[in-house]
Protein backbone atom coordinates (compact mmCIF):
# COMPACT_ATOMS: atom_id res chain seq x y z
CA UNK A 1 0.00 0.00 0.00
CA UNK A 2 2.04 2.73 -0.92
CA UNK A 3 -1.20 5.06 -1.24
CA UNK A 4 -0.60 7.37 1.87
CA UNK A 5 -4.52 8.90 2.29
CA UNK A 6 -4.31 12.14 4.41
CA UNK A 7 -7.64 13.42 4.64
CA UNK A 8 -10.42 12.96 6.90
CA UNK A 9 -14.23 13.26 7.72
CA UNK A 10 -15.04 15.48 10.44
CA UNK A 11 -17.29 13.17 12.46
CA UNK A 12 -19.52 16.35 13.49
CA UNK A 13 -19.69 18.07 10.82
CA UNK A 14 -19.20 16.11 7.46
CA UNK A 15 -15.81 18.45 6.11
CA UNK A 16 -13.63 16.23 4.46
CA UNK A 17 -9.97 17.76 5.52
CA UNK A 18 -6.29 16.88 5.70
CA UNK A 19 -4.68 15.26 9.02
CA UNK A 20 -3.10 18.77 9.99
CA UNK A 21 -6.24 21.09 9.38
CA UNK A 22 -8.78 18.68 10.74
CA UNK A 23 -6.97 19.67 14.18
CA UNK A 24 -7.36 23.04 14.17
CA UNK A 25 -11.19 22.56 12.41
CA UNK A 26 -12.05 20.85 15.55
CA UNK A 27 -10.81 22.94 18.18
CA UNK A 28 -12.19 25.97 16.54
CA UNK A 29 -15.45 24.82 15.06
CA UNK A 30 -16.56 22.32 17.66
CA UNK A 31 -14.34 22.43 20.91
CA UNK A 32 -12.99 25.61 21.97
CA UNK A 33 -16.11 27.72 22.57
CA UNK A 34 -18.07 24.26 24.60
CA UNK A 35 -18.85 24.29 27.77
CA UNK A 36 -19.01 21.13 30.27
CA UNK A 37 -16.38 18.36 30.53
CA UNK A 38 -13.20 19.26 30.09
CA UNK A 39 -11.25 16.87 28.07
CA UNK A 40 -7.89 16.12 26.12
CA UNK A 41 -7.80 16.44 22.31
CA UNK A 42 -5.72 13.15 21.16
CA UNK A 43 -4.50 11.61 17.62
CA UNK A 44 -3.95 8.25 17.28
CA UNK A 45 -2.12 7.44 13.95
CA UNK A 46 -0.26 3.90 12.69
CA UNK A 47 2.86 4.21 14.15
CA UNK A 48 4.44 2.64 10.54
CA UNK A 49 1.07 3.19 8.35
CA UNK A 50 0.41 6.87 8.97
CA UNK A 51 -2.46 7.03 6.35
CA UNK A 52 -4.53 5.75 9.28
CA UNK A 53 -5.75 8.15 12.05
CA UNK A 54 -7.97 9.32 14.19
CA UNK A 55 -8.71 12.29 16.22
CA UNK A 56 -10.78 11.79 19.59
CA UNK A 57 -11.18 13.66 22.55
CA UNK A 58 -11.65 12.00 26.30
CA UNK A 59 -12.62 12.97 29.30
CA UNK A 60 -10.14 14.20 31.82
CA UNK A 61 -10.63 11.85 34.46
CA UNK A 62 -10.65 8.83 31.97
CA UNK A 63 -8.06 6.36 31.87
CA UNK A 64 -5.88 4.35 29.69
CA UNK A 65 -8.07 1.54 29.88
CA UNK A 66 -11.00 3.41 28.63
CA UNK A 67 -8.81 4.12 25.25
CA UNK A 68 -7.54 0.50 25.04
CA UNK A 69 -11.15 -0.40 24.86
CA UNK A 70 -11.92 2.34 22.67
CA UNK A 71 -8.89 1.26 19.96
CA UNK A 72 -9.48 -2.72 20.48
CA UNK A 73 -13.32 -1.95 19.07
CA UNK A 74 -12.76 0.74 16.26
CA UNK A 75 -9.10 -0.99 14.52
CA UNK A 76 -7.65 -4.06 16.38
CA UNK A 77 -9.34 -6.96 18.76
CA UNK A 78 -9.74 -9.62 16.85
CA UNK A 79 -8.18 -12.64 18.79
CA UNK A 80 -7.89 -11.14 22.46
CA UNK A 81 -4.25 -10.26 22.34
CA UNK A 82 -2.26 -8.32 25.14
CA UNK A 83 -2.25 -4.55 24.33
CA UNK A 84 0.17 -2.03 26.31
CA UNK A 85 1.06 1.88 26.64
CA UNK A 86 4.67 2.82 25.73
CA UNK A 87 6.94 5.76 26.65
CA UNK A 88 7.92 6.68 22.45
CA UNK A 89 11.23 5.27 23.44
CA UNK A 90 10.77 2.03 22.10
CA UNK A 91 10.82 0.00 25.11
CA UNK A 92 8.94 -3.13 26.15
CA UNK A 93 9.87 -3.66 29.43
CA UNK A 94 9.13 -1.85 32.93
CA UNK A 95 8.63 1.86 31.69
CA UNK A 96 4.67 -0.21 30.45
CA UNK A 97 1.98 2.90 31.74
CA UNK A 98 -0.52 0.95 34.26
CA UNK A 99 -3.73 0.90 32.76
CA UNK A 100 -5.37 2.67 35.77
CA UNK A 101 -3.28 5.62 35.31
CA UNK A 102 -5.50 9.31 34.28
CA UNK A 103 -5.48 10.46 30.74
CA UNK A 104 -5.01 14.09 32.83
CA UNK A 105 -1.02 12.71 33.65
CA UNK A 106 -0.42 13.79 30.33
CA UNK A 107 0.60 17.08 29.26
CA UNK A 108 0.22 18.36 25.63
CA UNK A 109 2.60 17.21 23.47
CA UNK A 110 2.92 14.24 25.29
CA UNK A 111 3.30 11.24 22.96
CA UNK A 112 2.83 7.24 23.80
CA UNK A 113 3.08 4.16 21.84
CA UNK A 114 0.29 1.29 21.93
CA UNK A 115 0.88 -1.90 21.03
CA UNK A 116 -1.75 -4.36 20.29
CA UNK A 117 -0.64 -8.45 20.37
CA UNK A 118 2.93 -9.15 21.11
CA UNK A 119 3.12 -11.61 18.18
CA UNK A 120 1.95 -10.03 15.01
CA UNK A 121 1.96 -6.56 16.25
CA UNK A 122 0.22 -3.35 15.69
CA UNK A 123 1.64 -0.34 16.89
CA UNK A 124 -0.08 3.41 17.45
CA UNK A 125 1.70 6.92 18.18
CA UNK A 126 -1.00 8.57 20.49
CA UNK A 127 0.14 12.80 20.52
CA UNK A 128 -2.16 14.49 22.94
CA UNK A 129 -2.69 17.63 20.85
CA UNK A 130 -4.72 20.03 23.46
CA UNK A 131 -7.10 20.50 26.04
CA UNK A 132 -10.50 21.61 25.61
CA UNK A 133 -13.99 21.62 26.35
CA UNK A 134 -17.49 19.56 25.71
CA UNK A 135 -20.58 19.06 26.46
CA UNK A 136 -21.36 15.72 28.65
CA UNK A 137 -20.85 12.44 26.83
CA UNK A 138 -22.12 8.80 27.93
CA UNK A 139 -18.79 7.69 26.84
CA UNK A 140 -15.29 8.52 28.08
CA UNK A 141 -13.89 8.37 24.49
CA UNK A 142 -15.38 10.60 21.45
CA UNK A 143 -14.22 10.04 17.76
CA UNK A 144 -13.96 13.04 16.23
CA UNK A 145 -12.47 12.53 12.97
CA UNK A 146 -10.79 9.58 11.11
CA UNK A 147 -9.29 9.07 7.72
CA UNK A 148 -10.66 8.57 4.50
CA UNK A 149 -10.15 4.49 3.98
CA UNK A 150 -7.04 4.33 1.27
CA UNK A 151 -7.80 3.63 -1.68
CA UNK A 152 -6.42 -0.15 -2.25
CA UNK A 153 -6.65 -1.35 -6.00
CA UNK A 154 -7.41 -4.93 -7.14
CA UNK A 155 -4.02 -6.72 -8.12
CA UNK A 156 -5.71 -7.82 -11.28
CA UNK A 157 -8.58 -5.07 -12.51
CA UNK A 158 -7.39 -2.11 -10.86
CA UNK A 159 -11.27 -1.79 -9.37
CA UNK A 160 -11.52 -1.44 -5.49
CA UNK A 161 -10.14 -4.12 -3.41
CA UNK A 162 -12.57 -5.78 -0.99
CA UNK A 163 -10.32 -9.04 -0.01
CA UNK A 164 -6.85 -10.21 0.73
CA UNK A 165 -5.56 -13.60 0.21
CA UNK A 166 -3.70 -15.32 3.10
CA UNK A 167 -2.28 -17.64 0.49
CA UNK A 168 -0.98 -15.13 -2.26
CA UNK A 169 0.25 -13.15 0.58
CA UNK A 170 2.66 -16.15 1.59
CA UNK A 171 3.39 -16.91 -1.63
CA UNK A 172 3.92 -14.27 -3.87
CA UNK A 173 3.94 -11.09 -1.58
CA UNK A 174 1.17 -9.08 0.33
CA UNK A 175 1.25 -6.45 -2.62
CA UNK A 176 0.18 -9.08 -4.79
CA UNK A 177 -2.72 -10.40 -2.27
CA UNK A 178 -5.46 -7.81 -2.72
CA UNK A 179 -8.35 -8.61 -5.60
CA UNK A 180 -12.04 -7.62 -6.04
CA UNK A 181 -14.86 -9.77 -4.86
CA UNK A 182 -15.29 -10.79 -8.58
CA UNK A 183 -11.28 -11.63 -9.53
CA UNK A 184 -10.61 -13.42 -6.24
CA UNK A 185 -13.51 -15.74 -6.83
CA UNK A 186 -11.77 -16.64 -10.28
CA UNK A 187 -7.84 -16.32 -9.01
CA UNK A 188 -5.83 -19.52 -9.30
CA UNK A 189 -5.58 -20.24 -5.13
CA UNK A 190 -6.83 -23.84 -3.87
CA UNK A 191 -7.48 -22.97 -1.20
CA UNK A 192 -10.13 -20.25 -0.50
CA UNK A 193 -10.29 -20.70 3.13
CA UNK A 194 -8.34 -18.09 4.53
CA UNK A 195 -8.96 -14.67 3.44
CA UNK A 196 -9.85 -10.77 5.03
CA UNK A 197 -12.01 -7.94 4.24
CA UNK A 198 -9.82 -5.31 3.84
CA UNK A 199 -10.79 -3.01 6.46
CA UNK A 200 -9.64 1.00 7.67
CA UNK A 201 -7.23 0.03 9.88
CA UNK A 202 -3.77 -0.49 10.50
CA UNK A 203 -4.58 -3.79 11.41
CA UNK A 204 -6.22 -4.83 7.72
CA UNK A 205 -5.15 -8.09 6.52
CA UNK A 206 -3.02 -8.94 10.05
CA UNK A 207 -3.80 -11.62 12.24
CA UNK A 208 -7.94 -12.34 11.96
CA UNK A 209 -8.76 -9.21 11.93
CA UNK A 210 -12.20 -8.35 9.91
CA UNK A 211 -12.99 -5.10 11.87
CA UNK A 212 -16.04 -6.51 13.15
CA UNK A 213 -16.47 -4.40 16.12
CA UNK A 214 -16.09 -1.35 13.99
CA UNK A 215 -18.77 0.32 14.11
CA UNK A 216 -17.76 4.05 12.92
CA UNK A 217 -18.16 4.09 9.02
CA UNK A 218 -18.39 7.49 7.83
CA UNK A 219 -22.18 8.28 6.79
CA UNK A 220 -23.05 11.93 5.56
CA UNK A 221 -26.93 10.99 5.69
CA UNK A 222 -26.63 10.63 9.60
CA UNK A 223 -24.42 14.16 9.78
CA UNK A 224 -26.79 16.72 11.81
CA UNK A 225 -26.33 20.11 9.76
Amino acid sequence: MNNQVMTGNCFLCGEELTKIKMKNHVLKSHLSAQKGEKVLLIKVEGAYQKEYWLLLDIAFNAKLVDLDDFLRQIWLECCGHMSGFFPPVDSWGRDEFAMNTKIKAFANGAKLLYRYDFGSTTTLMVTVLDDSMRPPQKDAVRLLARNVPPDIKCVKCGKPAECFCTECDCEHGSENAYYCEECYEIHDCPDKEYTLPITNSPRTCVCGYDGELDIWKFDPAKIKR
